[in-house]
């Protein structure tokens, strides 16, 4: 590995460790590289609604998360499209899905 960063397998153990360590539940819907590949998160509320949490870059170079997508249970399938579209333009892509109490504090909680 070239750089600093943890392979991606461990990230996402890591994130679905601090899922469960909130109350929540969360499952890997798509695996990607172990090693080197990108994730992005379903976060599902108790009302029904998703967001989608990606990793973006941010203005100081570096890596913050932003939800860039949300939905009513009702129109769930949007997201659930978006991401099948994205997985097979990324093979490396992992997709995290997690049902938990507080998903915007969750985000803001993460480390990039």
């Amino acid at each position: 590995m070239s750089d600093s960063r943890l392979p991606t397998h461990l990230v996402v153990s890591g994130i679905l460790r601090q899922i469960s360590s909130e109350g929540g539940s969360g499952v890997i819907l798509a695996k990607g590289d172990r090693e080197s590949g990108t994730y992005v998160l379903l976060l599902r509320d108790r009302s029904g609604t998703v967001k989608l949490v990606e990793r973006r870059p941010s203005a100081d170079f570096g890596f913050e998360w932003q939800v860039t997508q949300e939905e009513t249970a009702e129109n769930e399938r949007k997201i659930y499209d978006y991401c099948d579209r994205r997985s097979v333009q990324d093979d490396d892509l992992w997709v995290i899905e997690a049902q938990i109490e507080d998903p915007e504090r969750f985000v803001a909680q993460m480390r990039p």
